[in-house]
């Protein structure tokens, strides 16, 4: 299976032929959530389903934060909890901690 044709734009930056789109899921998830048309949208949600994408978006919610805020607190009526919204609030408004380092290093 190979990336659908509506999304290819959003990865100009990568040979959009070599993208599995279920190796490279949470990244797809992530970049269409964040940058994605009404369009390419709806095509992410007819190729994973709203429970994948609920998942992947909790898991960066709780995790590494990769997501900018507008996007979270865009989705988060759709994909967290009052509580889980509430708790990723708190952590960027803080002062000090939203510049922590969020990604992992290998």
């Amino acid at each position: 299976m190979k990336l659908p044709r509506d999304l290819e734009s959003l990865f100009w930056n990568v040979d959009s032929r070599k993208i599995d789109p279920w190796k490279s899921k949470d990244e797809i998830i992530k970049t269409v959530l964040s940058r994605g048309s009404l369009e390419q949208i709806k095509t992410l949600f007819q190729l994973y389903g709203p429970d994948t994408i609920s998942l992947v978006f909790r898991a960066d919610v709780t995790g590494n934060r990769t997501l900018p805020a507008p996007v979270v607190y865009m989705w988060s009526n759709l994909f967290l909890t009052p509580e889980e919204f509430d708790e990723y609030r708190k952590w960027h408004r803080h002062p000090v901690r939203k510049w922590e380092q969020r990604r992992n290093i290998g």
